[in-house]
């Protein structure tokens, strides 16, 4: 009879992984700087002030989320079309924290809710494989966190200070500057063969979404593709 495969050690939650966490997360938060900016002048074309686009920045902190909206934006404001929007753009977060669940379910929800309510996707991107090398630590999802939000708060207060309101974020590429940097930080994850599937899946869900489908329905069809390309390839282990 088999042996089942073990089962992950459970997580701790140190200082050292804050630490930890931060540094490892250094190099992403400086290049959100820019995206942030972008954010803050973009926002400043809507009838948000400079005040209300860092509060946003400050509260939710969801930069792909916040874009989404400010196309919405206007008076009166449609609250149920930036509800839905902005759970279609986050609805990710669902799948990344069940990645992150079977480390960190044994912690208090105490602790893990209100720190993965700050998770962002390179954030994401660095515990778990952080985790999957055996450094199984909250504080390194925290560390990242501390790292990046006030350098996304920072560059939205720069944006909408210092801009007139005009700043052409395609134009700067700055549209896809965090894209590349979680696509690149994603490939550190690769283990193997069983790992493509679900890529190729995500990929061609997405692509198929954005033919086909209006507004931001891609990112969570995406998403599932994934998730369901995952379970086929692991169904016989």
């Amino acid at each position: 009879m088999d042996s089942l495969p073990d089962k992950p050690e459970p997580a701790s939650f140190t200082r050292e992984g804050v630490w930890h966490g931060m540094k490892l997360t250094t190099p992403y938060s400086l290049s959100a700087l820019p995206f942030g900016i972008a954010f803050g002048a973009a926002a400043l074309g809507t009838t948000l002030s400079p005040g209300e686009a860092i509060l946003m920045s400050a509260i939710t902190f969801a930069g792909s989320a916040q874009f989404a909206v400010l196309g919405l934006w206007g008076v009166p404001l449609p609250v149920a079309a930036i509800v839905l929007t902005s759970f279609l753009v986050n609805a990710r977060h669902i799948v990344m924290g069940a990645a992150l669940y079977p480390y960190i379910g044994n912690l208090p929800r105490r602790w893990v809710f209100p720190v993965a309510a700050g998770m962002t996707d390179a954030g994401w991107a660095i515990t778990l494989q952080a985790m999957m090398n055996g450094r199984r630590d909250l504080g390194i999802l925290l560390g990242t966190v501390i790292m990046q939000w006030p350098v996304w708060v920072g560059g939205t207060a720069i944006g909408a200070l210092i801009s007139s309101g005009g700043l052409d974020v395609k134009r700067w590429g700055l549209d896809v500057l965090i894209a590349g940097v979680f696509a690149t930080s994603v490939v550190g994850l690769y283990r193997g063969r069983d790992d493509i599937w679900p890529w190729v899946a995500a990929t061609a869900g997405t692509v198929g979404a954005l033919l086909w489908l209006p507004g931001n329905w891609y990112i969570l069809i995406g998403g599932l593709c994934a998730g369901l390309a995952g379970l086929w390839s692991s169904r016989d282990e």
